[in-house]
């Protein structure tokens, strides 16, 4: 029934279950995930994470920087990522800067969108998940 962990890591992309913030559930400050996580409620803070997705009923205000990003609900920030997907009811107040974007007909973009080969090597903050500690990128 329950794992010992040391075969798996929890929200791990390759097999783990995703971190979910469900609608209705509002979070204040910065979310930190080495996984996948998916907000169908309301942040206010930066999100950090391997895979994202933003669904429809979900308002995050603060900037994202995750390597697979979805949107399909309200974005007011500034978006790093890999491989963006805004659905055709995302909204986004922001500027984008990926490797590859997907833009659904319906989608909202209130913003500049930038090609970057390497969009997340520009962070300025480097987070070591092994022992939790953060350093300052140099």
């Amino acid at each position: 029934m329950f794992s010992s962990g040391s075969d798996k890591k929890r929200g791990d992309a390759a097999g783990g279950m995703p971190s979910i913030i469900a609608k209705g559930l509002v979070i204040t400050g910065d979310l930190i995930s080495d996984g996948e996580v998916q907000i169908d409620g309301l942040v206010t803070g930066n999100i950090q994470a391997e895979t994202l997705t933003i669904g429809e009923t979900s308002h995050v205000t603060g900037d994202i920087d995750a390597e697979t990003i979805t949107i399909r609900g309200k974005v007011d920030g500034n978006i790093r990522g890999g491989d963006v997907v805004m659905g055709e009811t995302a909204s986004v107040r922001g500027d984008v800067t990926n490797r590859s974007l997907n833009i659904e007909p319906g989608a909202k973009i209130d913003g500049h969108c930038r090609h970057s080969d390497s969009p997340r090597d520009s962070s300025n903050l480097v987070i070591n998940f092994t022992d939790g500690t953060e350093a300052a990128a140099e």
